[in-house]
C-alpha cells in the first residue's frame, strides 16, 4: 500500500478532513436525535390531548343535565291578597318570592310576615297569601296539593305557627320556637334540615320525621 499521502507536508489537510467528518457525524446524529424525541412528544402529547377533548366533553355534558334540572318547568297555586291569583308556570329552582312577583305582586292588605316568602316551590303546590288580621287556623299560608292526603295531614314546618308546631310528636313550646327563629333566616328544603334546629338531633327527628313536610 502507498502511504505517500501521509507525508508530513499533507498532514494539515488529513486533520482538516477528519474533523470535517467528525462535525458532519455529530451534525447528522443531532438531527436524528431531534426527530425522534418530537416523534415522542407526538405520541405522548396526543393521548394528553384525547383525553383533554373527553374531559371537556364530559364536563359539556354535566352542564347541559344540570341546566336541564334546573330548569325544569314546575305549575304553582297561588291565591289569597294577590293581584292575579291563579295558576302560574315557573322553573322549579324559583322560590315563593318569585311567584309572588309572578302574580301582579300582594296586595295592600297582604300579612306576608305570616308565609316564608325564601320557601322553595314544589310542582303542584298550593300557595295561600293571607290577609291582615286573618284567623290563622282558617289559612293554609303554603299547602300542598291535595292530591295525597298523607301529606296534607302532615304539618309544614315551612309555614306552621307555634301552636301548630307543638302537634308534632317531641316539640314543646321551647323546641317549637326555636325551629321558628331558625326559620326566620332560614327555609326548609328537606325534613332532615330541621336537625340543623338547635336540639333536634336524629333521634328526636326519628320521632318526627312522619308528621312533618316541607310544603
Amino acid at each position: 500500500m502507498d502511504f505517500k499521502f501521509l507525508k508530513k507536508d499533507n498532514l494539515p489537510y488529513i486533520i482538516i478532513v477528519a474533523l470535517l467528518l467528525v462535525v458532519g457525524y455529530q451534525y447528522y446524529d443531532s438531527h436524528n436525535e431531534d426527530d425522534d424525541a418530537k416523534e415522542f412528544l407526538k405520541i405522548n402529547t396526543s393521548g394528553v390531548t384525547d383525553k383533554n377533548k373527553a374531559l371537556e366533553s364530559g364536563s359539556s355534558d354535566l352542564a347541559i343535565e344540570r341546566a336541564s334540572v334546573e330548569k325544569k318547568e314546575i305549575m304553582v297555586h297561588i291565591s289569597g291578597a294577590v293581584n292575579k291569583p291563579g295558576i302560574l308556570r315557573l322553573d322549579s329552582n324559583k322560590r315563593v318570592i318569585d311567584a309572588l312577583d309572578l302574580a301582579g305582586g300582594a296586595r295592600d292588605d297582604a300579612d306576608l310576615d305570616k308565609i316564608n316568602l325564601a320557601a322553595k316551590l314544589h310542582d303542584e303546590e298550593k300557595i295561600y297569601i293571607p290577609k291582615i288580621g286573618e284567623v290563622q287556623s282558617n289559612i293554609s299560608s303554603l299547602a300542598s296539593s291535595p292530591s295525597s292526603s298523607a301529606s296534607s295531614s302532615k304539618i309544614n314546618i315551612n309555614s306552621a305557627d307555634l301552636n301548630e308546631l307543638t302537634k308534632i310528636p317531641g316539640v314543646g313550646e321551647k323546641t317549637a320556637q326555636k325551629i321558628l327563629d331558625y326559620r326566620a333566616n332560614n327555609s326548609f328544603s328537606s325534613i332532615e334540615d330541621i336537625k340543623n334546629v338547635p336540639g333536634i338531633g336524629d333521634k328526636k327527628f326519628e320521632s318526627m320525621k312522619d308528621y312533618i313536610s316541607t310544603y
